[in-house]
């Protein structure tokens, strides 16, 4: 009782001598800053957030919000998509799944269109090669294309993700699944997959003066299968391990070119991967590690269906396997200054049925040696690459071996900071990139005195952000110049969707710059959103082997020399609006700009409306709807291959 009287006494003389407002409210102020800002090299990044924001509809459409990239997309939904980064050709773009590349040995060129954004956890584009110290080599290409699985720390033993299920035009269904769950303290499983079908009959316009006409595509339709499997291990002291395993099926049927009056192919394509690979980081003290390793199996069956040949099809079936280890370590001497040395082999081999590439194979042995510094205004990034190949081909002896060492050099400095950040970046990095199996082997169409390309780099850079206080509106902006001049280059003009003639150009350059600008302001204070996001890109690419070709001066193959997206999103507690487009300049079918390979520009626009819903506590229900080339127009990315018109695609995404 006493305590208990003494107590209140205390309360009250305290409210007398303290008043309850003493206090008062502190207001905490901090400057939004742009992800990647920090870095030497260019980088872009889409997060999840930022795919639903910008109405990005898939992976090729994610790609083209890119400054510099130049993508080659043979129509329809699902349909086959590469991607070049500043006129260096997909052979110089490394694609990397959950760190560890993407490789095609047999053709060099990634087919983008077999990733789905519904299970990535975002996607980022990075000039002049990974920034990372400690990174497979394999990674430090001309630009990298990054995709990762989404993993969320689990606090229970629940299963936690997604299903969506999506309808488009064309008799397009896509349904996807995505679930992680916690299996252990520190051990996460996910699982993922999904399915898409397409028709792909759509209509497209035939010019042809009086007798112009629409037609419709015929034998393109398409299914493709997608699954795999993730392990997460969370290790002390700063380590993880990670492992996946990966299978993709496709079958489709191939529409081939348009010609006048011909609208009709009987080309089938079968094509299977699977892979498994893991990777393990540590960090013990000032020492860092890195080991991965990973095997790779790729299928690819092709069939003519024509009377012309004999038993009535041609067939061409292709077999390529890879063994793939990486590791390395980094020490750190003191607090700005790191070293690194990483090691890839890799032993690829392609057999088929053809009569010249029934069986060859590629020991390759990559090294590299880096030293950073990193102080609070300076990064500076030093590196040397050593290339080594050996070739095999069963029954001949005319095959090439090659050596090389190439070196990189990048730096970034903070040139000022609050209210305004600026960077200056600049970089040289020279390229050494050998040619594929099918540039080499291929039956008629390769060529086995092809030369290695030697590719010099060079950029500069800034990066600029202005945002005082969160009362204003965040300003980012980006502007990077290059020159690249590559020789020997190796130059792929597409003859079918499958075929592919190449030849050597003794000296390309290119000349160009890319801008970014994203903008956000808060409309009032009820949860109003105005986004702004837009890139820009010029390259100018032309041949300066030799004055006496017809090529002399003029601009590569399919690289337009202005191209960009921009998107505007209103974003309310409501529903989201986005209206974006993406547009390329005047380009050619050939190098030699001939009349009729000539594709005139184009201009594409869509819109689309979100909103979301909550069910309970774990469930939320997105909707979306998507209007894709609003305004019906028609055009070519790559010859003879219309791009569909007007087309919808619906979503509904259960988060649970």
């Amino acid at each position: 009782m006493l305590t208990l009287i003494a107590t209140t006494w205390l309360s009250s003389a305290l409210s007398v001598i303290a008043p309850p407002d003493s206090l008062g409210i502190a207001d905490v102020t901090a400057q939004r800053r742009v992800a990647g800002l920090a870095t030497p090299q260019a980088l872009q990044r889409l997060t999840t957030t930022d795919l639903q924001q910008r109405g990005v509809t898939d992976i090729a459409d994610a790609l083209r919000r890119f400054s510099g990239v130049n993508l080659r997309d043979y129509g329809g939904a699902g349909g086959l998509k590469t991607v070049s980064v500043r006129g260096l050709g997909a052979g110089h773009t490394a694609v990397s799944y959950d760190g560890l590349s993407v490789a095609d040995t047999r053709q060099g060129q990634i087919d983008l269109g077999q990733f789905s954004t519904n299970r990535l956890g975002g996607l980022s584009l990075q000039n002049m090669g990974e920034g990372q110290l400690l990174c497979p080599v394999r990674n430090m290409a001309a630009a990298v294309v990054s995709l990762h699985t989404p993993w969320t720390p689990q606090t229970d033993a629940l299963w936690h993700g997604s299903a969506t299920l999506r309808q488009a035009a064309f008799g397009t269904y896509a349904p996807s699944l995505s679930v992680q769950k916690r299996v252990a303290c520190h051990t996460s499983l996910g699982i993922g997959g999904d399915y898409f079908f397409a028709h792909n009959d759509y209509p497209f316009y035939v010019e042809n003066g009086v007798a112009s006409e629409t037609l419709r595509r015929t034998n393109s339709r398409m299914q493709t299968a997608t699954t795999e499997v993730n392990l997460h291990q969370t290790l002390q002291h700063d380590g993880e391990i990670t492992a996946k395993a990966y299978f993709y099926h496709n079958y489709r049927r191939l529409p081939g070119m348009v010609y006048l009056y011909v609208n009709h192919n009987d080309e089938r394509l079968k094509e299977e991967t699977a892979f498994a690979q893991t990777r393990w980081t540590q960090r013990f003290g000032r020492f860092q590690l890195l080991a991965a390793a990973k095997y790779n199996w790729q299928m690819s069956r092709y069939a003519d269906v024509n009377k012309q040949y004999p038993n009535g099809a041609l067939r061409q079936d292709y077999y390529q396997r890879e063994a793939y280890a990486t590791a390395g370590a980094a020490y750190e001497l003191n607090s700005w200054l790191k070293a690194a040395y990483v090691s890839d082999y890799a032993f690829t081999s392609l057999n088929s049925n053809q009569k010249t590439d029934n069986h060859v194979s590629r020991d390759t042995w990559l090294q590299a040696l880096s030293l950073q510094v990193r102080t609070q205004r300076l990064t500076l990034l030093l590196r040397g690459l050593y290339h080594r190949y050996w070739n095999q081909q069963r029954g001949s002896s005319s095959a090439r071996d090659a050596r090389r060492i190439t070196p990189t050099a990048t730096a970034s400095y903070l040139v000022m900071r609050r209210p305004l950040w600026l960077y200056v970046r600049a970089g040289y990095q020279e390229l050494f990139r050998m040619p594929t199996f099918t540039e080499s082997y291929y039956y008629h169409l390769g060529a086995k005195t092809l030369r290695p390309e030697l590719t010099r780099q060079l950029s500069a850079g800034l990066t600029l952000q202005a945002s005082p206080t969160s009362a204003w509106p965040l300003l980012a902006f980006t502007a990077d110049g290059y020159y690249n001049k590559v020789t020997d280059r190796i130059v792929s003009i597409p003859y079918n969707l499958y075929i592919w003639r190449t030849v050597n150009m003794g000296d390309v350059r290119s000349a160009g710059f890319d801008l970014t600008l994203q903008s956000q302001w808060r409309l009032g204070h009820r949860g109003h959103l105005l986004l702004f996001a837009a890139n820009y890109s010029y390259q100018h690419c032309t041949d300066h082997t030799s004055p006496t070709q017809s090529t002399w001066h003029k601009q590569l193959a399919y690289t337009p020399e202005h191209s960009g997206a921009a998107s505007l999103t209103w974003q309310s507690p409501w529903v989201s609006v986005v209206a974006h487009t993406t547009f390329a300049s005047r380009r050619w079918c050939t190098n030699n700009h001939l009349p009729t390979t000539d594709l005139p520009p184009y201009s594409e626009w869509g819109f689309t409306a979100l909103r979301s819903f909550r069910l309970g506590q774990r469930l939320h229900l997105e909707l979306r709807a998507d209007l894709v080339n609003a305004f019906n127009h028609h055009y070519e990315v790559v010859g003879n291959y219309p791009m569909p018109g007007r087309a919808y695609r619906v979503e509904a995404k259960l988060i649970f």
